[in-house]
């Protein structure tokens, strides 16, 4: 039986930006577990995604590790490199991953070449900021469970009819984005699991119907 092909990521590059983008720079293979960026290091370069899943996450002054997102092919990060500042965040390859690699002076000649690719940087960074903006929105005004529900609905993806949030994506890494314990997380899940609401596996989380608006 054949599996229906993700969606790709709202994020993702269009074709012929993404074929512009990779031909600026040299694509290398990174085995997983590799740190391609680490957090404080001066930002020199960009890179954007072409195969594999990567992590993206920050860490605390106790060595927690808080996970911000989960990237794939057509995406890209380190864009912040155009204020000359330092990475604001590390990033992990979770997969075998390949990726094209890009300097400053190169992704600056190109945005100024490219309107649409300039456009599509701009989109994302707003949609960052608006994300961030909903994180901590939700952190003040929500309890676990809205966090959790407004996770998944940020996630989700229509896939063969139905709706999924792709994975792999634990239980930690969902305490660490909703800022709650993995206990509760798993109390939560239980729950959804048992009214139907939500098929859990290892590679992801089926919506089965609208979650409810209380736990």
């Amino acid at each position: 039986m054949h599996e229906t092909p993700a969606t790709p990521s709202p994020s993702a590059l269009p074709p012929s930006p993404l074929q512009e983008l990779v031909r600026l720079g040299p694509a290398r293979q990174y085995p997983k577990g590799a740190i391609i960026v680490t957090e404080g290091e001066p930002a020199l370069s960009m890179y954007v995604i072409q195969q594999g899943r990567l992590k993206v996450y920050v860490s605390g002054d106790d060595g927690r590790e808080v996970e911000l997102n989960v990237l794939g092919p057509g995406e890209y990060f380190g864009e912040l490199m155009l204020d000359g500042q330092v990475r604001s965040a590390s990033v992990i390859a979770l997969t075998t991953a390949r990726l094209t690699m890009i300097v400053r002076a190169d992704f600056e000649r190109t945005l100024l070449q490219r309107p649409d690719i300039a456009f599509h940087v701009i989109q994302h960074l707003i949609q960052r900021v608006r994300a961030l903006s909903r994180n901590v929105q939700g952190l003040v005004s929500k309890d676990v469970y809205g966090r959790i529900v407004q996770l998944f609905d940020e996630l989700a993806r229509e896939e063969g009819g139905a709706r999924i949030v792709p994975g792999p994506l634990s239980q930690q890494a969902i305490a660490d984005r909703v800022g709650a314990s993995r206990s509760m997380v798993n109390r939560i899940l239980q729950d959804l699991t048992a009214g139907g609401y939500v098929q859990v596996s290892r590679e992801r989380i089926v919506l089965n119907k609208p979650l409810p608006r209380h736990w």
